[in-house]
């Protein structure tokens, strides 16, 4: 079962998640993309399924409504990289000795900027490539700026806010850099119909080994469009993190 496991970070913000498994098994920290929930389908399903395959798990929101949790239009891609390695520290801090991540959309370069890569191996899911979200990008309409606000509101259906400080970080990040920089086992699952191919195999050109690119055929960004498609998606990273155990 699942436990509410809360981690402090030093600037006195509380990030909220659900840990299962202990600390003596190794352990898998799924990471969410932009503006989304540790709650969504791809992410529950993903930890049910590492779980079952003899995974500790944990995913966590990286905002979130309840007390002392940061707030996406508060967020840059710095604090993003920051919070995601206090996560692996308190993992490490009690003992775990395997520590594997996985990171869907924008999580995935926010895993290839850590700082410490305190892990073990990681596995990315439809990382997310040359992002703008004061330009239009992938046919994704730009976000429009609100002095009053000091940020960016995005035209997503919902409509989030993004800070001034996160768009101007987005858009000045060198995204070929973040995998030169990257010194752990890299795997990519990269779907074949999304719009992110050209990405995955720039990062897997800059990329030191060991690495590896796994195209998931007839794939758009969520790996939903047929049955057992998340579920190749979850035993390829597996396999990836047997590797390195």
């Amino acid at each position: 079962m699942e436990k509410l496991c809360t981690i402090d970070t030093q600037d006195k913000h509380r990030i909220y998640g659900m840990h299962a498994g202990g600390f003596r098994k190794p352990l898998v920290i799924i990471l969410h993309g932009m503006a989304c929930t540790m709650d969504e389908v791809l992410y529950e399903r993903g930890t049910a399924w590492f779980q079952k395959h003899g995974y500790a798990t944990y995913r966590f929101n990286f905002y979130d409504w309840r007390e002392g949790a940061r707030q996406l239009k508060d967020m840059t891609f710095s604090t993003h990289v920051d919070d995601f390695d206090a996560v692996v520290q308190h993992f490490k801090e009690r003992g775990v000795k395997r520590v594997y991540v996985t990171g869907h959309s924008f999580a995935g370069p926010v895993i290839l900027a850590s700082r410490d890569q305190a892990f073990d191996a990681a596995s990315l899911w439809d990382p997310s490539y040359g992002l703008s979200f004061s330009k239009r990008r992938y046919n994704v309409p730009p976000g429009t700026f609100v002095q009053e606000l000091d940020g960016y509101v995005m035209p997503w259906g919902v409509n989030p806010i993004l800070s001034s400080a996160m768009v101007r970080e987005v858009d000045s990040l060198s995204w070929d850099t973040l995998p030169a920089h990257f010194k752990k086992p890299l795997h990519i699952c990269v779907a074949e119909k999304g719009v992110l191919m050209k990405g995955a195999h720039a990062y897997m050109k800059k990329a030191s080994e060991p690495k590896k690119l796994t195209i998931v055929k007839g794939a758009t960004h969520y790996f939903n469009d047929r049955a057992g498609m998340q579920e190749r998606v979850y035993r390829e990273s597996e396999r990836w993190f047997s590797k390195y155990q």
